[in-house]
């Protein structure tokens, strides 16, 4: 695919994710994307196979703009030890940058949200990939070298505090972009007070 066809498959991409954000993946139609795009049906169709394959390039979007993942937990992992002394892995912080980031980008949110509610329906096709989500990326976040609290001294006790974590944070989300008075980040801020209380928390956040 050359450059003018891959500029074209990020606009069909976009375009998708509005829809579904907006209109669940089954409010979604191919017409519609490829009228947001300014192209036929036809012309979209020689980008993505069906409905299932856009869903899948979709979800690919999201995992792949993972900013927390690229930037902040990489350039932890590229320093030393001693160096990473010094500047630890901090889950709160870490948390802190997917909030800030999540609030930059609305739409990815809102479709990660919708997609979510939908795919607890298992003919759905997303239902896969919610269904075990969830459970790769506490074992991804339970082997990284956090610095926490002693308490937290075993893989199982740093999933469950992700899972807690970001099941507030997901509420959260859902509040934020349901209710216009919702300051998102302030909001957050309020919630790392509660999830990470000082004293207790003190060099952790």
């Amino acid at each position: 695919m050359g450059t003018r066809g891959e500029e074209r498959l990020r606009e069909i991409i976009t375009a998708a994710t509005e829809v579904v954000a907006e209109r669940g993946y089954y409010g979604m139609t191919i017409q519609e994307v490829a009228d947001r795009v300014g192209i036929t049906q036809a012309g979209l169709l020689k980008y993505v196979k069906n409905k299932n394959g856009l869903l899948t390039l979709v979800l690919q979007r999201y995992d792949e703009t993972n900013k927390a993942d690229r930037d902040y937990i990489s350039s932890r992992l590229s320093l030393t030890a001693e160096q990473r002394e010094q500047t630890p892995l901090l889950m709160p912080e870490y948390y802190r940058i997917i909030a800030r980031y999540n609030q930059e980008r609305p739409k990815l949110t809102q479709l990660y949200l919708v997609l979510r509610a939908e795919a607890i329906d298992p003919n759905h096709p997303a239902h896969d990939y919610y269904a075990h989500r969830g459970e790769r990326m506490r074992a991804k976040i339970s082997a990284l070298p956090w610095k926490l609290p002693p308490e937290y001294d075993t893989p199982y006790k740093i999933g469950r505090l992700s899972m807690c974590i970001g099941s507030a944070m997901e509420g959260l989300q859902t509040r934020w972009l349901g209710e216009p008075n919702i300051d998102y980040l302030a909001s957050w801020a309020e919630y790392e007070d509660m999830l990470f209380p000082l004293p207790h928390w003190e060099g952790y956040r």
